[in-house]
């Protein structure tokens, strides 16, 4: 199994296909096998690569919880390219991937040549969390 090596932690990523890189970032509520028909469908002329969040095995589930968040994730997706010698890619992620696919052309703009998110959105810090559920009542 491929992995790249992140701060705290292994991070699993699949590959498929030739040409211009596509890096497919999955959503909270699934993980790498998530994009697995768009792996079979864009493969056939793109570089595609998967990868699970840091939690989502195979990748690995670090016990200490200051080994997550944002800017975990982002260092993660750039370890991932950084292990495939890719410089630049087009980034697609869903929901939670979407927002790390927005923070990445936001603070590595020049790793990526376009950025598509879908659903995307950033949680919230557990010390909001109760105020949040209140208001969305």
């Amino acid at each position: 199994m491929p992995y790249a090596q992140a701060q705290g932690a292994r991070i699993y990523h699949e590959e498929t296909g030739a040409g211009t890189p596509i890096l497919f970032i999955h959503e909270f509520g699934g993980d790498h096998r998530s994009w697995d028909d768009q792996m079979r469908h864009f493969g056939r002329g793109w570089r595609c690569i998967i990868w699970g969040a840091r939690g989502y095995p195979p990748s690995d589930c670090p016990q200490d919880e200051t080994l997550y968040g944002q800017d975990f994730f982002n260092r993660d997706a750039i370890a991932v390219l950084d292990a495939a010698g890719i410089d630049k890619a087009h980034v697609v992620g869903l929901s939670m991937g979407g927002y790390t696919a927005l923070m990445l052309a936001a603070k590595y703009p020049e790793r990526v040549i376009s950025c598509t998110a879908a659903g995307a959105g950033s949680g919230a810090l557990k010390a909001t969390r109760a105020r949040f559920i209140e208001e969305t009542r």
